[in-house]
C-alpha cells in the first residue's frame, strides 16, 4: 500500500487461486530417467519435457505435438504451455534466460507471463483437468508482432542440480502464440545461463523457493510470496456490525479472508477503528486491513493546497495510525475518482487536482508517522473513462503509489462485465480501440521494482 521505502508497483484486481492443489501418481510417471542434457557445457540446456493444455479439451494431452500454444481460442479455450528443465549441477546461480522460438513472427501483440510450477508431471500425461500447482510469477514480457522469439528472465529459478518447471500463459483473450516444442525440427525451448551479461537482473528479488516448499507470507508492501490474497468488504453499505458480517461471510463461503476492506468518509472518525484493529489482530485468523478514505469536507484542489480542517484531521489520523496500529495495511484515497472528475479549469476536481490531492494526503500521513500505509491507486474498470483525454493525468506518481488496482465490475449475467478471468482484468471495447486492457496497460506503462 517519510522513511526511505522500497517501491514496487504491482497489479491488484479480483484474484483467484491459479494452481490446482494436489498431485496424482500420474504426475510422477516418467519424471525421472531423463535423456542427456543438451548444451550443458555452453551454459544452454533443453527441456526434459514440454506440452500445453486446453481448457475446452480438459482430457487431451499434447505432449507429442511439435508446437507449444499459449493464448485462447473458441474451440480450444485457454491454452497454457508447460516446460521442465534439469539445471546442470555445474551451473552457478547467475542471470538466466528462458527462450522460446515462435514458429512464425507473432501475428499479434500482447503480454506473456512465466510462472514457476511444481515439476512433478509427465509430458505424456499432463492435461488441463489435472495441472500442477503454481508458484512465483517470474517475468512478464510484451511480445510485438515482428518478434521471432520470446525471452523471459528465469534467474530466480536457477538452482544447480535441481529440476525446475515453468508455465507460460497470457492475460490476453482471443489471441494465440505458437512456439516450437522440443519435438519440432526448429529451435525448441532452451534455458540459457548468462554469467557475463552486465545488464541482466533477477526478475522478482531473491531466489524463488520450490513450489509447495515455500511458506506463504507477505512483506513490507504486502506482496504475497505465493498464492493469492482474497478479501471482502463485508456489509460495506449496510447497517450493523461489519465484524459480524465478515464472520457470516466466511462461514457461508467456507473460506477465511485474507483482506478486510472498509470504507470511511470525511473527517469525523479515526481509523483503524477498535473493531477493525480486532479483526486484523485476531491471533488465530489475523487479516490485512484495506481502508478506503473518501474526503468530503473540501475539494481535491483545496486539500492539495493545504485545507486547514483536512490538515488537522490528517495530522491526528497519522498520529493515531502510527501509535495504535503497527503493521502494514492497504490504504487508498477516494477510490474510483473517474466518476467525480470535472475537467473544467477551476472546478477543483480535475484529474490533475486528484493526483495532487492523493499525493498530498499520502505524503502528509507518512511524514506524520503513518509510514505503514501501503498505498493503492484504485481505478474504475469502466471503459468509458479510459477513452477520456484526462485519464492518464489521474496517476499520482510512482513514489506515492505501491499497488495499482481496478474495480472490475464482473457480472454473472451475459452482457457487459460477463466473461472469464482474462476478460475481467483485461477488458477491451470499441469505445476506445487503442485501449489494450487494464492488465496490459498497467504491466507495460507502470514500473515495477524487480
Amino acid at each position: 500500500m517519510v522513511k526511505v521505502r522500497r517501491r514496487r508497483i504491482l497489479i491488484w484486481a479480483v484474484v483467484v487461486i491459479v494452481g490446482i492443489a494436489g498431485l496424482t501418481a500420474g504426475h510422477a510417471m516418467g519424471l525421472f530417467g531423463f535423456g542427456p542434457v543438451a548444451g550443458a557445457e555452453e551454459g544452454v540446456t533443453g527441456p526434459d519435457g514440454d506440452t500445453y493444455t486446453m481448457s475446452a479439451q480438459p482430457e487431451v494431452n499434447t505432449g507429442a505435438h511439435t508446437e507449444l500454444l499459449v493464448g485462447s481460442t473458441v474451440d480450444q479455450g485457454v491454452l497454457v504451455t508447460y516446460m521442465r528443465f534439469t539445471v546442470p549441477s555445474k551451473w552457478q546461480a547467475a542471470p538466466a534466460t528462458l527462450r522460446m522460438t515462435l514458429t512464425e513472427p507473432a501475428a499479434t501483440q500482447g503480454l506473456l507471463e512465466v510462472t514457476l510450477v511444481d515439476p512433478m508431471w509427465s509430458e505424456s500425461g499432463l492435461v488441463a483437468a489435472e495441472v500442477p500447482p503454481s508458484g512465483t510469477v517470474l517475468d512478464t514480457v510484451a511480445v510485438s508482432p515482428d518478434d521471432e522469439a520470446v525471452e523471459f528472465d528465469a534467474s530466480a529459478a536457477i538452482v544447480p542440480g535441481e529440476v525446475v518447471a515453468f508455465a507460460v500463459s497470457t492475460p490476453a483473450t482471443d489471441r494465440l502464440w505458437r512456439m516450437n516444442s522440443r519435438e519440432s525440427d526448429g529451435d525448441g525451448p532452451i534455458l540459457q545461463l548468462n554469467p557475463s551479461d552486465p545488464d541482466a537482473h533477477v526478475a522478482h528479488g531473491p531466489e524463488a523457493a520450490p513450489v509447495g516448499a515455500e511458506r506463504c507470507e507477505v512483506g513490507e508492501l504486502l506482496v504475497p510470496t505465493c498464492g493469492s490474497l482474497l478479501g471482502v468488504a463485508p456489509g460495506a453499505h449496510m447497517p450493523g456490525s461489519k465484524t459480524e458480517a465478515l464472520l457470516r461471510f466466511e462461514e457461508l463461503t467456507g473460506k477465511r479472508q485474507h483482506v478486510y476492506h472498509s470504507y470511511h468518509r470525511g473527517v469525523g472518525k479515526l481509523f483503524p477503528t477498535p473493531d477493525e484493529t480486532d479483526v486484523a489482530s485476531d491471533p488465530e485468523n489475523g487479516r490485512i486491513l484495506f481502508i478506503n478514505w473518501k474526503p468530503s469536507q473540501a475539494s481535491w484542489a483545496d486539500i492539495a493546497a493545504g485545507d486547514p480542517e483536512t490538515d488537522d484531521y490528517l495530522d491526528e489520523l497519522a498520529d493515531h495510525i502510527g501509535s495504535t496500529f503497527g503493521r502494514p495495511m492497504f490504504f487508498t484515497v477516494h477510490h474510483e475518482p473517474e466518476n467525480d472528475v470535472r475537467p473544467e479549469d477551476g472546478s477543483g476536481y480535475t484529474a490533475d487536482d486528484y493526483a495532487a490531492m492523493y499525493r498530498y494526503v499520502v505524503e502528509r500521513l507518512r511524514s506524520g508517522g503513518a509510514d505503514n500505509l501501503v498505498s493503492v491507486m484504485v481505478y474504475m474498470a469502466y471503459l468509458k473513462w479510459t477513452a477520456m483525454p484526462w485519464h492518464e493525468d489521474l496517476y499520482p506518481g510512482d513514489d506515492v503509489v505501491d499497488w495499482v488496482g481496478w474495480d472490475a465490475y464482473g457480472y454473472s449475467d451475459p452482457g457487459y462485465g460477463h466473461g472469464d478471468f482474462a476478460e475481467l482484468v483485461n477488458r477491451v471495447s470499441g469505445l476506445d480501440p487503442d485501449w489494450p486492457g487494464f492488465y496490459n496497460w498497467a504491466a507495460t506503462s507502470l514500473p515495477t521494482n524487480r
